[in-house]
């Protein structure tokens, strides 16, 4: 049993955490830099070879093909922004960005790049010049990019992904579709889903905790958030759209925790959804169960592992390839400097929590750590998926760790 205690209050109930001592699951790092340049990464045929690139905030990293190479990180960076490639402050720095998607927006076969840089301020996407050399021209998005955890999810069930995000300016909350090629170069319409303006303890730039899912079941993707969900109508785009509250800790009462990614799922087996969510900023790995008996039902918090902070970001998805899903995440390190968090210098780490699932009993969850993690973490938000073509997924990062891949071995 790991619970953990807060001040003199002990937070939530416990759940079964075993640390499991041999894992099925190796990994081997790539070290492609050691700066820190982005939080956020993403992966992409940048040049159209044939082969996956690294890309975060500054650059493009050309994957190198040559086995020998690849695996020193003697990978070429190229610049994609117009003032050329930054590097920052780790220690009580920021970088210009949080998150970053690989999608054709221009639809002319060539991935270009959707950039989240800093919360609040305007969101951009960059251009993919077709391997001519010079900067990438770059657009805005939208005016004001909200929440500290955006999602790139398909909303509407076209088979597209969207941009979910809140707007500070508007004290909206919604999501921006991709608009056809002809008018991706102009702003982004935005559909815009409460009814309510957010205020000031929703609507501002730095609000922890997102999620798309759906939570009631009804097929259609909504959009949650710690203190509520917003379900999504029968006709996406009509009319706001339903507000559901929550609260996200402890039983149901106060204010909620301040998390990262959002996930939703039916974790116990009893037929309603429940969610899953890490400390952004201070420490705790949760599933909260929903508890049911109202179109609002209150969702109670389980503590999965009370041991290490800065949690910021979450990924739910089958690492062992057992059918059934895993959480990913690790240690951000320095996630506001070495002041103002807990153990915000302390060893960063990388662990998933593979989840044993016992209908009606409390879940179960054996944490392996990522050895080849040790000095990496997670940043703002990561990537996992098959990198290398195995039909293993990977994990590809870029902190204030540097740039890094770690590639899955079996």
């Amino acid at each position: 049993m790991h619970c953990f205690v807060l001040g003199l209050t002990l937070i939530a109930a416990c759940t079964t955490l075993a640390v499991a001592d041999d894992t099925p699951v190796k990994w081997e790092r790539i070290a492609l830099e050691d700066i820190f340049r982005s939080e956020g990464v993403t992966v992409a045929d940048i040049n159209k070879d044939g082969r996956l690139d690294v890309v975060n905030g500054e650059a493009w990293y050309e994957n190198p093909g040559d086995e020998k190479l690849y695996k020193a990180g003697a990978w070429t960076m190229h610049e994609y922004r117009a003032d050329g490639v930054k590097r920052y402050i780790g220690d009580g720095g920021y970088s210009r960005s949080f998150a970053l998607w690989a999608y054709d927006v221009s639809g002319d076969g060539w991935q270009d790049l959707i950039v989240i840089g800093f919360p609040g301020i305007p969101c951009h996407w960059f251009e993919n010049p077709q391997n001519k050399p010079g900067p990438w021209n770059q657009y805005e998005i939208w005016h004001s990019a909200a929440n500290e955890s955006p999602q790139f999810a398909d909303m509407t069930g076209d088979g597209k992904p969207e941009l979910v995000m809140s707007s500070e300016t508007e004290q909206m909350i919604g999501y921006l579709e991709i608009p056809a090629a002809d008018k991706a170069r102009e702003k982004w319409t935005y559909t815009k889903v409460n009814d309510e303006p957010l205020g000031p303890q929703l609507g501002h730039r730095y609000y922890h905790g997102l999620g798309v899912g759906d939570v009631n079941g009804d097929g259609r993707q909504d959009i949650v958030i710690p203190h509520g969900w917003w379900e999504q109508p029968a006709k996406p785009g009509q009319g706001p759209w339903t507000l559901h509250k929550h609260v996200l800790k402890g039983d149901g009462v106060g204010d909620p925790e301040t998390g990262s990614d959002i996930h939703v799922d039916d974790l116990d087996g009893d037929g309603d959804m429940d969610l899953l969510m890490s400390a952004a900023h201070h420490i705790g790995v949760w599933w909260f169960e929903n508890l049911g008996g109202s179109p609002d039902p209150k969702f109670k918090q389980h503590v999965i592992d009370g041991t290490f902070s800065q949690t910021h970001a979450l990924h739910y998805q089958d690492v062992n390839g057992d059918g059934v899903k895993d959480l990913i995440t690790g240690k951000r390190f320095y996630a506001h400097g070495s002041k103002g968090d807990p153990e915000p210098g302390a060893p960063v780490i990388m662990v998933w929590y593979e989840i044993l699932k016992t209908k009606g009993q409390p879940q179960k969850f054996v944490r392996h750590q990522i050895d080849a993690g040790n000095d990496t973490g997670v940043g703002t938000q990561y990537y996992f998926g098959d990198f290398d073509g195995d039909k293993l997924p990977d994990i590809v990062l870029s902190n204030k760790k540097g740039t890094n891949v770690l590639l899955q071995k079996r």
